[in-house]
This record gives C-alpha cells, structure tokens and sequence, in this order.
C-alpha cells in the first residue's frame, strides 16, 4: 500500500502553522487518497492503476497548496514558534485534550446548523411536521401503555401483593370469572395459611343512602376485611383503620369514606370522624377518610353484587366485612349457595415466600379443607398470582400491540427525515469537502451534522409534546373504561423523559446517514473548478433507495395491520345477536323481599310484594310517551357482563349439591327469570310453540321457555316441546334443597349473545317471574320509540311514584353496554386506521421526495438523453420505472414480514385470519396506487427539462 502521507508532504507545499494544522491537513488528504484507492481496486483495478486513478483525482497539487495557504494565513508561524507550540500541544494532550477535540467549537456547529435549517424552511418545516407526528404518537401512546400495562401499583413494595384465586381443579376460575372464593373457605385460608404476612377479603357491597340534594342514591361500597388496608401498606388520611373488632356483627357499623365521597357530601370537614351517616336505612359511623388519590379496584369495571349493571366507577364507602354465622360455617350450605357472596382475596406475601411457594402452600391448605368437607368443592385448587399482574389482565397483550404499532410509525418517520437529510447533505457536500481539505477533522465534520440533526429533532420534540399533550386528552376519552388504571393517564416526569430521548434517539438516527456519507468527503469536490452540481455519489443514492423500500415496506405493515383490524370489527358487528339492541334502557330495580329473621311465610309474602311492584313499575313505565313497552329480567340485562350459569336437571329429585357438583364439568344454561313480556319486547324470534304469558301464575302448571341451542343440547333427535326440567323447589325445615319443580318447555326461541357478539350462545332457559320462588335481583329493559335517554327523566318519575326510595346506580342503554362490550376493538381498530393512514401519506411523500431530488441531480443527464432524440414520454417512463421498481420491493417486504409475522396477531382478530387476502390485496391497491401517484409529479417535471437550457448552465 502506497505511503499517502509521505507523497503528500512531497507534493503540498505548506508553511509551518499553528496548532499543528499542517499535519492535520496532511493526514485528511492522505485519508482521501486512500479512500479513493481502495474504491478503484474494489472496482477492479491493478494496484499501479488505482494509485494513479486516486492521485489523479488532485489536478494540480500547486493550486491546491496556493488555496490552503491562503485559507490558513493567520495560522502561519515561524519554526521556532512551531516548536515551541508542538511541544505545548504535548504537553496538555493529557489535560484535557480529549474533551477539547471532542467538543471544541460546538458552539460553532450549533449556529452553522441552525442557518442551514432557516436556509432551507420548506424541507426544515416538513421535517419537523413528521417527526413531531411520530415523536407526539409515540408520546401520547406511550403514556397510555405506561399508566395502564408499566407501571406498577401504587402500593409499597408491590411486587409482594398477590391475588388468591380458586379454580375448579382444571384452570377454570371458579365461582366468578375473577376467581373468588367461599367465605367458609376464606376464613379456612386465613386460619391455616402460612405464606402471608396477611390474607384480607374483599366484596362489592353498594349501600342506600341519600345525596347531598337529599334525594334516593347509592353509595358505592366496598366489604373489607380487617386486614385490607395492612396487607395494602395504606393508611387513612384522618381516622383510623379497621379493626379485628370492627368485623363483630352488632360493632360493624362504621364506615371509611373516599376523599371524593368526604369532600362532596362533608365539604371537607376535618370534624368528619366521628360523625354519623345513614346507609341501608341504619346510622353508620365515619371513622376515618382515605387520601385523595387511593382507589381499589384499581379501575376498571366493577361488578355490581346484585347482578344487574356492571359498572366503572371508583369505591366511595368502605365497611368491615362483618361475616355474618352463615357465612362462616357450611352447615346446610352448598359451594354453589356461597356464589353470591363470593370474596375477592388479596394477600401479601412473607419475606422470602416466593409466589410459586405460596400456592403450593395455599394448595396443602385446600387439600386439607377438601378432606375435611369432602362434598364443598372437589378438586378445587389455588392460584397465586402477582397483584400487577392479575389487575393487568390480558390488557397487557393488547398494550404492547399499541406500542409496536407506534414504533412502526416513529420508525417511518425516521426514514422518511433520515432521506430528506440524506438529499440536503448532499448540498453541503461541497462545503465539507472544502473543510476537510483545509484540515477539519471527520469527528468535526460528522458532529456537525448530527448537531443539526439534533436541533431539528429538538425542535421537533418541542412541537411533539404539545401535540402529545392534547392527544393525550383525546385518548383519556376515548379509552375504553374496562381499561385498568385509566384515570392515571397523564404527561408526567417519566412520560416526558422518554419523549425527550425517543428525541434524542430519532435525531441521531436521521443524521448517521449523512454523517456516514460524510466522513471522508470527495476532494474532487473541493478542487473541481466547475463544480455547480450537488450530485450525490453512488453509496449515498444506495441509502436513498434503502430507505424508500423500508418506508415502503413498514406503510405496508402498517396498512395490513390496520386493515386486518377493520376487517376484524366489520366481522363483528356484522353478527346478529338474535334480539335489536337498540332504543333499550336498562334501569336496576330495587324490590322489597325477605329480610334475615323472618319466618318462611313472612319471607313468601315479601316475595309476593315485590313481584306485584315489579308489575305495577313495568305498567306505568310502560305508559309513559315514547315508551313502546317495558319487561323484567333476573341476572342482568343483555350485554351487561351479568350471567347466571344454571344446571340443567332432567329428572326430577335430585339433591342439590349432586346438581352443583356436576357444575364443576361446565354442563351449565344461562337462567333467565323474565315477565311474560320480555322475550317479544327484545325481539327475540319465537320459532316454536308460545311465548311466557299473563296465565302463566304461581297456582298454574309450571312452565319454561327455552332457546334452540338448549332444545338441540338437552333433546338431541327429540321435540323438545313438551319435554320437562327440573327448578329447585323451597325445602322443608332441616332438608336438602332438592330439584324437584316440574317445569314444561312450551317454546323454543331463538339463540341471543348475551355476553355479546364474540361469544356463542350458549343453552338458555327462561322461567317466568310468577312461578319462580327464590329471590332475585331485577333489571327494567324499556324499549322506546327513539332516542332512549330523552324520556329517562319521565321514566324515573313513573318508577318513583311507585318507590319513592327507588336509586338509579346507573342508567345505560343496551347500546352503551354494546359500545362498551365492542370499544376496545374499536378502539386499537381507529388508532391503527389513523396510524396506517399516516403511514401511507409518509411513504408517498418519501417517494415523491427522492424522485423530485433524483430528477434534479439527473438534470444535465436528462437534457443530454433529450438533445439525443430521447422523446418526453420515454423520460417518462424512465422515472416512473424507478418508483415502480423500489415501490415492488418495498411491497414484496413488507407484504412478506406481514405475512410471515401475522400469527403474532391472530390472538386480537375476530373471524378474520391474519393472512387474510382481500387485506392483502387492498394495501397492495393503496401502496401502489399512492406511490404511482407521489411518481407522477417528478416525471412530468423531468419530461419538461428544457436540454438548450441545462446544457448551457453546465
């Protein structure tokens, strides 16, 4: 390899200068050279030829040694001063000399790029726009993901709290879908557990109250056991918490309120302990106040414990869970009799108990339980789980869906800001050349460009958490309210952090194109006489074609993405739920009933009562204008969340706890308890016999409707009219509830989706309300001839001359549980439509820039191609084939990751496959259309390149 320093010092004349700048320029040429040398024996030459290729890039080495001493006159000094000044630089190469070449001159570079950016504010301003976009997306996004799957609780040490979950024994939550368990088998864990500092209870439980307007309300309320606000590490604001004594049934009635709850209905009073407040018609004492931002259930829906409404509103009113001897003992009681009054447990572990000890543990205890109460709950089995983890759900999955997304769309960006430099460096390229010649280092000239890169991606971050500010009030909105956590979705210190280096990050990432390119810049440029063009070199129009295909081909993802989403909710609510959903109130009713201590009759009367209420409410709402009807139903309206699972029983004189044990193998109907009314008022379609009617009374043959899914499960090959089932019947004092009340299916309608439309149906039976004798809890569905909240106020006046004390928890329409029930998809279905749409407006954009940037610098070889007989339609043709060959390549890899990656997504798709064609072929369709389009303009601008003019201005 040739000795490029020694033939430059003898062929560049220098005088001694200061700060050893004449090495230095010798060392850059010298790197020029050699770069210039190996390009021309990668291309093929002899050794011999590639040094005289390289050095003949330096015309005339006079010339060149002229223009330096003249651009570094004041650097010029006299030997002695030479000496004397690389001795000092020796000297003071170990005090800080590193800093000094590293950052010396900074200030320099910071105002150079700043007059680069105003002097170009077309590309500056397009610049900003799309990373601010991407950089206030992924700002605003990552908030979202950061508050409701990141984070961890806001409880000290956290990662000790765990959730105690009882299965059935085959990884099915038992009793409730979030795993509750018996209080009989609570007070058992707690009584022989060692794996927890603490096990504490809890349940939903609203109470009767009255507002600060005096008028009927509901308190959200939550059971807890003494050790609930211990296990959590959480103390009262004011007040105290509960204690051991506190769950003594008659010492009980003392409540803790939220700091919501104290300021709304105390105006803050710091005398509130103490004081007294009416709750289920008895005084209730106030013994202390939560601070202001402590909620549990940590968001999400919570579930009403009467069955009727789910609900998302945070807990107002905590009281001791106060068991009463019922539920303490399985004397006479069933597990299935425990489902109502299930608990949630939540625990914290002991040091050093890890979470798969703890549920080996918990499992020992279960057994014992088991042994001891062979027929309670067989084959039960504990869960430990992390508290984050449990109150997380599977919304993590859908989070970091959320989050790759929007790292597709910053990455997007980046690439599109990443060719747009790319296209103005070179521009600059001349300068750096002449730089480096005059003896600029390349650390110098390459920080230089990722200063400007570091402004511009500053400037952009500035803009981008403005943005990100209001679209983080937009998705605090719109978020679906199953969410967990979403109240503490907000900009703060960490979320900004991440803005800021998601900045730093993207601003480098867009300048190491460039500042690659630029290392060793081309002397040919510095000493090329003519040198008018900024014509890019072949590397650099590599990158430029590298980055059009990944913009190409990450829109691609994107858009195949978002229109496996679309297709996917389509689907969805393309389903028939078998009923109309639509114009349907649904109001929870409170009716009188039996009350602990009365007698049988006493208890039967209180039935009778609150039956002949629910006819006389169902009437006069009924006459209320635009009401079209209104009908009953137990165990929650539809799309409410709210089933009730029943075993069918086909011959009559079955125990009960034979019916409930067989509950364990999920043989189960959903029981539906309804006025004669409900199934027409729902629109449910009667396909056989008759519908439940007004003679249909407590002294009349019991009869049942039931749903075909039940007909085909129950009675396959058979007519399932005429056929008999089984209801439980009252038990006579110290016998075993037994299923002998005959019932006659008389009807056979239509399959619903009462959980919604992602869930098939499952077996039905509707008893009517007149010959149920068990208790219930009632939901009023009130169909109405047009939009149902404009008579809310009129319905709620019918029902409350019939019950003054009447409380509305919450008033919804069945078409707000359907949006609820759907708002996830929906939601994650617009973000990503909104992100693929981006996506394509970027990619199109960075095709019609690379184009238009392409046909300036092909400008001279256009009007040559002209003046040669090239015909404006041929220049044509040759730029749209460029666009079409980096457009295919793009769309072969991305349309190709999309297809090879998509299982990754099939998880959160409804009836949709993830290779889904008609998707395929639609971001096919857009993308190439798009860029069809982003290519028109260049190519038109090309075939009008006048070649008298280009070639004169060459």
């Amino acid at each position: 390899m040739p000795d490029w320093k020694r033939l430059v010092r003898v062929h560049l004349k220098l005088p001694p200068l200061h700060d050893q700048r004449a090495e230095r320029i010798v060392e850059e040429i010298a790197g020029q050279l050699d770069d210039l040398y190996q390009e021309a024996l990668r291309e093929g030459a002899s050794p011999r030829k590639a040094v005289r290729a390289a050095f003949g890039q330096i015309e005339n080495w006079d010339e060149l040694s002229a223009r330096v001493i003249e651009a570094e006159g004041p650097n010029r000094v006299s030997e002695a001063e030479q000496r004397r000044e690389d001795a000092r630089d020796g000297a003071s190469a170990t005090r800080g000399g590193l800093f000094h070449r590293l950052f010396g001159g900074i200030g320099m570079d910071v105002r150079l790029g700043l007059r680069r950016l105003a002097g170009s504010p077309t590309s500056t301003a397009i610049a900003v726009g799309v990373l601010a976009l991407a950089i206030g997306a992924g700002t605003a996004v990552f908030s979202v993901v950061d508050a409701v799957a990141l984070r961890g609780l806001p409880f000290d040490e956290y990662d000790r709290l765990a959730a105690v979950l009882e299965t059935d024994g085959k990884g099915r939550l038992s009793l409730t879908d979030g795993g509750n368990t018996s209080p009989q088998t609570f007070f058992d864990w707690r009584r022989m557990q060692t794996a927890f500092d603490g096990l504490a209870a809890i349940q939903d439980r609203d109470l009767r109250m009255r507002n600060e307007f005096n008028e009927p309300a509901t308190a959200r309320g939550l059971r807890v056991s003494a050790e609930f606000f211990a296990v959590l590490r959480v103390a009262p604001l004011i007040g105290r918490p509960f204690r051991a004594s506190d769950e003594v049934v008659g010492q009980h009635r003392v409540a803790i309120v939220s700091y919501a709850f104290w300021q709304r209905q105390f105006g803050g009073a710091r005398d509130v302990v103490g004081r007294t407040m009416r709750f289920n018609d008895e005084p209730w004492q106030i013994v202390g106040v939560m601070p202001r931002h402590f909620t549990y259930p940590l968001g999400g829906i919570r579930q009403a414990v009467d069955y009727q409404l789910a609900r998302s509103n945070e807990t107002e009113v905590y009281i001791p869970l106060a068991p009463r001897d019922g539920e303490r003992s399985r004397a006479g009681i069933n597990s299935q009799g425990a489902r109502m009054t299930g608990y949630a447990v939540i625990g914290r572990l002991r040091p050093g108990v890890s979470f798969a000890q703890a549920a080996e543990r918990m499992n020992t205890v279960e057994a014992a339980i088991a042994a001891q109460n062979p027929r309670w709950r067989p084959g039960a089995q504990v869960q430990v789980r992390p508290l984050n983890e449990h109150v997380v759900g599977n919304v993590r999955a859908w989070m970091v869906l959320l989050l790759c997304v929007v790292g597709l769309v910053v990455a997007l960006a980046c690439a599109n800001v990443a060719n747009l430099r790319l296209a103005q460096a070179a521009v600059a390229a001349r300068d750096v050349a002449i730089c480096a010649a005059l003896g600029a280092s390349r650390w110098r000239t390459t920080r230089a460009f990722l200063v400007e890169n570091l402004l511009l991606a500053g400037s952009s971050a500035t803009v981008g958490i403005g943005l990100a500010w209001g679209g983080v009030h937009v998705l605090a909105r719109t978020l679906p309210q199953e969410l967990p956590r979403v109240a503490a979705v907000a900009i703060d210190l960490r979320v900004l952090g991440v803005a800021v280096l998601s900045a730093l990050v993207t601003g480098l990432l867009v300048g190491l194109a460039p500042a690659a390119l630029h290392l060793r810049p081309r002397l040919a440029e510095a000493t090329s006489s003519g040198g008018s063009r900024t014509t890019r070199g072949r590397g650099a129009k590599r990158i430029g074609n590298a980055l059009v295909v990944g913009e190409i081909a990450l829109a691609s993802l994107l858009l195949v993405g978002a229109g496996l989403f679309v297709a996917s909710f389509s689907r969805l609510m393309r389903i028939d739920p078998g009923y109309d959903y639509r114009h349907v109130l649904a109001l929870g009713i409170t009716t009188p009933g039996p009350r602990p201590g009365m007698d049988a009759r006493e208890q039967d009367a209180g039935r009778q009562r609150g039956r002949a209420m629910i006819e006389q409410v169902s009437s006069v709402v009924g006459a209320v204008p635009g009401v079209l009807g209104a009908e009953a139903v137990d165990a929650g309206a539809p799309l409410s969340g709210v089933r009730f699972p029943w075993a069918i029983v086909l011959s009559g004189g079955e125990p009960v706890g034979q019916v409930f044990a067989r509950q364990n193998s999920g043989d189960l109907a959903d029981r539906h308890v309804v006025t004669p009314g409900y199934l027409a008022l729902m629109r449910v379609p009667l396909l056989r016999g008759r519908h439940l009617s007004v003679d249909d009374r407590a002294d009349t043959p019991r009869v049942v409707v039931i749903n075909r899914e039940a007909a085909r499960k129950y009675w396959p090959g058979q007519d399932a009219l005429g056929q008999h089932l089984y209801g439980p019947g009252a038990p006579a004092p110290g016998q075993e509830m037994k299923f002998d009340v005959d019932y006659t299916v008389v009807g056979i309608v239509g399959n619903i989706r009462h959980q919604g439309p992602e869930f098939p149906s499952p077996p039905q039976v509707y008893f009517p309300l007149a010959q149920w004798p068990h208790d219930i809890a009632v939901t009023l569905a009130v169909r109405t001839a047009g939009d149902p909240m404009t008579v809310i106020r009129a319905v709620k006046q019918a029902i409350w001359s019939v019950n003054p004390e009447q409380r509305f928890d919450e008033t919804v329409t069945l078409q707000a549980f359907m949006d609820r029930l759907t708002a996830k998809r929906r939601f994650l279905m617009a973000l990503l439509t909104l992100f693929g749409a981006l996506g394509l407006v970027i990619a199109a954009a960075g095709v019609y820039a690379m184009l238009a940037h392409r046909v300036v610098e092909r400008r001279r070889e256009i009007g040559v191609r002209l003046a040669l007989g090239a015909t404006p339609r041929g220049v044509v043709r040759m730029v749209l084939r460029q666009a079409l060959v980096l457009l295919g390549l793009g769309l072969a890899i991305g349309l190709g990751a999309a297809w090879q990656f998509g299982a990754g997504v099939k998880a959160f798709l409804f009836g949709t496959e993830p290779a889904d064609p008609l998707v395929f072929a639609v971001t096919l369709a857009c993308l190439g259309v798009a860029g069809v389009v982003a290519a028109v303009g260049p190519a038109r601008r090309a075939s009008r390149v006048d070649p008298i003019v280009t070639l004169r201005c060459e």
